[in-house]
């Protein structure tokens, strides 16, 4: 049995010189270009030896995800990533096929444009994710016949994800490649299965040093708990 099919059954939803010659950290904003990628596929944005270590949970049709980018993640970024003082680590916790379309559109075009995606994506969210009555009859045939690649594309299709991506310089053909990726594909199916694990229950969590927290909802929330 598919490891996806315990998530989704056969339903589809519920609605960056220093002068002693040695080589020096990028200066404070170059933080939120530099870009990492874990051994287990996750992204990391900012200083990796950062001391405090943030790691987000999300799911990209997730309402409180997408606000919490729009409205909190940019005081955090300006106040804790571009100074070196924190890192963000991104890790799916996959809540529908969609969102597993969605989290592998992120992931196309390498590190360097993950987080713009991720962003765009998250900003669009009420333009695309609503749209999930128009997908077909036949492309949900394929979901239930668990070939996710071909619900995936279909999906990609039907509720308008192509002119969202292009937007981000990502044609058609190179989106539907991606969602082609069974190597992308198995990172954030692993991931998910790692979260849950983990005890991650909803989206977003956050894991900060180390230790799951499940009452962070804004930024005043995430700094209490950081060093």
């Amino acid at each position: 049995m598919s490891r996806l099919k315990k998530y989704f059954g056969v339903m589809l939803f519920g609605g960056a010189v220093l002068t002693t010659g040695l080589i020096a950290a990028p200066a404070s904003n170059k933080w939120l270009s530099t870009v990492s990628v874990t051994p287990s596929g996750a992204h990391v944005l900012g200083n990796p030896t950062a001391p405090n270590k943030v790691v987000e949970y999300l799911s990209y049709t997730c309402g409180h995800c997408a606000d919490f980018e729009a409205k909190e993640a940019p005081a955090f970024k300006t106040q804790f990533v571009a100074t070196g003082k924190a890192s963000l680590e991104i890790r799916n916790l996959v809540l529908n096929p969609v969102d597993l379309t969605a989290a592998m559109l992120a992931r196309c075009g390498g590190k360097t444009k993950f987080f713009g995606n991720q962003q765009h994506l998250l900003a669009t969210q009420a333009t695309w994710a609503g749209k999930t009555k128009n997908i077909s009859a036949a492309t949900q045939a394929k979901l239930k016949a668990q070939d996710y690649t071909g619900f995936m594309v279909g999906t990609f299709d039907e509720i308008g994800l192509g002119p969202i991506m292009q937007q981000r310089g990502i044609s058609p053909v190179q989106a539907k490649a991606c969602l082609a990726d069974k190597a992308a594909f198995d990172i954030i199916v692993d991931m998910t299965d790692a979260g849950a694990a983990l005890g991650v229950r909803g989206t977003p969590s956050f894991l900060v040093n180390g230790v799951l927290q499940d009452h962070i909802h804004n930024f005043a929330e995430l700094k209490a708990v950081m060093k």
